[in-house]
């Protein structure tokens, strides 16, 4: 697996309104960024990517792990806060 070197816990449960919602934010933020398909695994846990520049945001709402948590090659810290 990928490291990176921003990494945020959103919600230590699942939550699909959560996960929605940080996707929105990171949109809103990076209206530019380009938005990856939207992956769904077979727990049920959802992906969205976006790059930025070359760099990768990834947000999760991990069934196996049960938490929203996003993974990042760029500093997030003002808008997850």
């Amino acid at each position: 697996m990928k490291k990176y070197p921003f990494d945020y816990n959103i919600c230590p449960d699942n939550s699909p309104e959560m996960f929605r919602d940080t996707c929105r934010k990171i949109e809103e933020h990076f209206p530019d960024a380009d938005k990856e398909k939207l992956l769904v695994d077979v727990d049920g846990t959802t992906i969205q990517s976006y790059l930025k520049r070359g760099l990768e945001i990834v947000v999760f709402d991990d069934y196996d792990i049960g938490a929203v948590f996003v993974q990042s090659e760029i500093d997030l810290r003002e808008i997850m806060e």
